[in-house]
């Protein structure tokens, strides 16, 4: 079925699909992936957790293993990409896998569940640009404020052409990076390559504490993985830019997260580290700054992890951004989404509606009376990392279905190995996340929010799933038009 003939299927709506424009190369779209994972971010917030709730000072080997997870997702996933024409990515793979029911169903919960952790950013960074204000020039400044009017520069970025918020990315990217090694450089000169003690990468390192808990949390670092697909429309020769791109995301990301929890933990010290990171679970990655490279240097990284935070809520949103794009863009949503600006060639509509739903939500939160990090930040953000984690073994499944049936690859490795062992990785973290949600957010009192969330990730797959199946009983044609969305 054709383009025009899709849209007279569809509706009345005129036809705005002009497609994405863009010119991204490798280097801007392996720089919008590694700003999604926000390695900064990681660095201070998500290292203690992996030290404290995981197996100590086996950090850096969790992350090893969570790269090993995401290399073996990577090869099933490349292989694939060859036969994905769109910029769908997770959903795309798994209609074309395992059909449009679940396809749907796997958009729905993938937009749902990037939506939550965008939403617990925009109020992470609240109050982290409330905090920075207050201690470098004593302003008080609600919080709140900070949040909406980050999500507005958000919104006027996500308007405007893909590259623009690529070259800001870019920037980001690079100053927080650069801190976080010269941190690294700084503790290998001080200790010295005999110093860098290898105990953390041990048999009983590893085995110690809760060394599923702590895979899981490296896991989380990956989020936004899939935005090498999601701009194949806007990427310059895709079918090589992508599968290269995705690969060195990966290796980039992993060997960073490995180095420098490996540097954290021997510059804090072996003996010391777990205690530690259980002290000073929001500031042990400045504390560890401040020893090894001085007071201006802590204020500095202060000031990259808002940027680092920022560059994460802006790539988040041209994620969500683009999945309604694709929807819209074949009628599930409505097909003003698909609007391609006629200048920036961006999703402008699109963009428009996901800054004003950020607002809507989050004025909500507000009024509600949530803690923007307690509570809108843990919530969101592990509502959303569930649903990710779900979509990724989803995905799986789908890649080993494609080419059982088809055959197109006959590499058993590429088509079945690598991809089933990625999924036995992502299950697996998956089944502890559930086991041990009360923990993740708040202890054994929340129970009812743990059900809540759930509720929420499963609900969100439903909904899809029931759409697809309605749209396959009262509009038929429609429901064979989305055979397009793969």
């Amino acid at each position: 079925m054709s383009e025009s003939q899709t849209a007279t299927t569809l509706g009345n709506v005129p036809d705005q699909t002009a497609g994405l424009r863009g010119s991204l190369g490798i280097t801007s779209i392996v720089l919008m992936v590694v700003a999604t994972a926000a390695p900064l971010t990681v660095m201070v917030a998500n290292t203690p957790l992996i030290i404290s709730m995981g197996n100590g000072i086996a950090a850096p080997s969790d992350a090893a293993v969570a790269t090993l997870i995401m290399l073996l997702f990577t090869v099933g996933f490349v292989a694939m990409s060859k036969y994905i024409g769109n910029a769908g990515a997770f959903y795309a793979y798994i209609q074309k896998g395992l059909g449009r029911t679940f396809g749907l169903g796997s958009a729905t919960m993938a937009m749902t569940s990037y939506f939550f952790i965008l939403v617990a950013l925009e109020a992470y960074i609240g109050y982290a640009l409330a905090e920075l204000l207050l201690n470098f020039a004593g302003i008080q400044v609600p919080w709140w404020l900070l949040s909406l009017g980050t999500i507005a520069v958000v919104g006027f970025l996500g308007y405007r052409h893909i590259e623009l918020s690529s070259r800001f990315l870019g920037l980001a990217l690079i100053l927080e990076i650069a801190i976080v090694l010269a941190v690294d450089l700084a503790i290998v000169l001080e200790h010295g390559p005999s110093g860098m003690d290898l105990a953390p990468f041990s048999l009983a390192a590893i085995t110690s504490g809760s060394p599923g808990l702590g895979i899981m949390f490296a896991i989380y670092c990956f989020i936004g993985f899939e935005a090498t697909v999601i701009y194949r429309e806007e990427a310059r020769d895709p079918e090589r830019t992508i599968p290269r791109a995705t690969y060195t995301a990966v290796l980039i990301v992993g060997s960073f997260y490995v180095i420098s929890m490996w540097c954290e933990v021997v510059g804090i010290g072996i003996d010391d580290v777990l205690q530690f990171a259980s002290d000073h679970p929001g500031d042990m990655y400045l504390i560890l700054t401040e020893n090894y490279l001085g007071k201006a240097s802590q204020d500095l990284l202060q000031v990259l992890l808002v940027t680092s935070l920022f560059a994460c809520v802006l790539a988040i949103h041209n994620i969500v951004v683009r999945y309604q794009y694709v929807l819209g863009r074949y009628g599930v949503l409505d097909r003003r989404l698909a609007g391609v600006h006629p200048r920036h060639g961006s999703p402008h509509v699109s963009s428009l509606v996901q800054t004003i739903s950020s607002y809507l939500l989050l004025l909500a939160l507000i009024a509600i009376g949530l803690d923007p990090v307690t509570e809108m930040y843990a919530w969101g953000a592990t509502a959303g990392t569930l649903g990710y984690m779900a979509i990724l073994a989803l995905t799986c499944i789908s890649v080993i279905v494609f080419f059982r049936r088809h055959r197109e690859d006959s590499r058993l490795w590429n088509t079945c190995l690598a991809p089933a062992g990625g999924l036995l990785g992502l299950l697996t973290c998956l089944w502890i996340a559930i086991a041990n949600l009360p923990a993740l957010i708040g202890g054994e009192g929340a129970q009812g929010i743990a059900w809540a969330i759930g509720l929420v990730v499963i609900g969100s797959f439903i909904v899809g799933f029931v759409m697809a199946q309605r749209i396959k009983r009262q509009f038929p044609a429609r429901f064979e038009a989305l055979r397009a969305l793969a």
